[in-house]
């Protein structure tokens, strides 16, 4: 089989684990080509989410009924998204180069405004709230960016060679996904095929990083109360769950609608309730060729 990354690429080192679907629905689906990145609930709109679409520049919201529109079109393209207290936020930028810009989204009247800019971001990618501020990865650079909404300043806040690529030259990201959860704070590195975690109070993070997970390909990823980790493994076609004890399950497959999952979000209003964005397989198409981008809604065991 022809390697899909080329044949001087190697896809991550990833322990498939065993293959348990829960209950999945197809929400909503766009044209083969379509690269969905990142979710996030829309506040103003209960039940639906924000989506992010890299590859046209714009933030679709999706309702419960499947209905998707255009909220904001973009000159640059958008990655990562968050909804917090104060809003819902997004990070906007030319993939690979400087001048990479943190918006805040307004979907009721579908605009957004320029918060600030982040000059240590070449390559935006996850997007979290730790409760005090935002944290942005930077997939080209390796290091997590800390924002103050208030300031309206950013700052390299995390940089450490784990969260680089060991071979620059691959189309996988590095460090990728962040999710904040009990004082950690959690990422990928798609690459390396490691997820990672630090302390999100700690005043010298790059000391203090530690590997949590090996041989684990994760994208983006969010975390459920009881400390079940969920993963998008993008490339390999799946969404795992990592539980606390270590037990590792892939909840949901390509028969589930999501090749080329990029990115997970629990349902704050429902906790059974998990969706996943997906590109159809477009990094790494499954047999059978690149699939529609999907939305997609898993009912978790509980």
């Amino acid at each position: 089989m022809t390697n899909p990354l080329g044949p001087d690429f190697a896809l991550p080192a990833h322990d498939t684990p065993r293959l348990r679907p829960v209950h999945s629905a197809i929400v909503a689906e766009w044209p083969e080509g379509t690269f969905l990145e990142n979710l996030a609930p829309a506040p103003t709109h209960p039940g639906s989410w924000l989506v992010t679409i890299t590859s046209d520049n714009r933030i679709d919201r999706v309702d419960p009924d499947g209905k998707h529109d255009t909220v904001v079109e973009l000159p640059n393209t958008v990655t990562g998204i968050a909804t917090t207290d104060l809003g819902t936020f997004f990070l906007t930028g030319l993939l690979g180069a400087p001048g990479w810009q943190l918006a805040r989204l307004d979907d009721s009247v579908a605009g957004h405004a320029i918060v600030c800019d982040i000059p240590d971001l070449v390559l935006g990618n996850g997007l979290t709230w730790d409760g005090h501020r935002l944290l942005a990865v930077d997939s080209g650079l390796g290091h997590v960016v800390a924002i103050d909404l208030v300031a309206r300043t950013s700052s390299v806040w995390l940089a450490h060679e784990l969260l680089t690529k060991l071979n620059p030259d691959t189309p996988l990201p590095g460090a990728n996904g962040i999710a904040v959860h009990q004082g950690w704070v959690y990422l990928t590195n798609s690459e390396r095929a490691q997820l990672l975690r630090c302390p999100v109070a700690s005043h010298s993070p790059s000391g203090e990083l530690e590997v949590a997970a090996e041989r684990l390909a994760g994208d983006d990823l969010d975390i459920d109360p009881q400390g079940r980790i969920y993963l998008a493994t993008h490339v390999h076609h799946s969404v795992l769950r990592l539980d606390p004890s270590g037990h590792r399950e892939d909840i949901a497959g390509i028969d589930q609608g999501v090749a080329g999952s990029t990115s997970v979000a629990l349902d704050p209003q429902d906790p059974t309730a998990l969706y996943v964005t997906s590109t159809g397989g477009l990094l790494s198409p499954p047999e059978g060729g690149v699939q529609p981008a999907r939305l997609v809604q898993l009912t978790l065991d509980q």
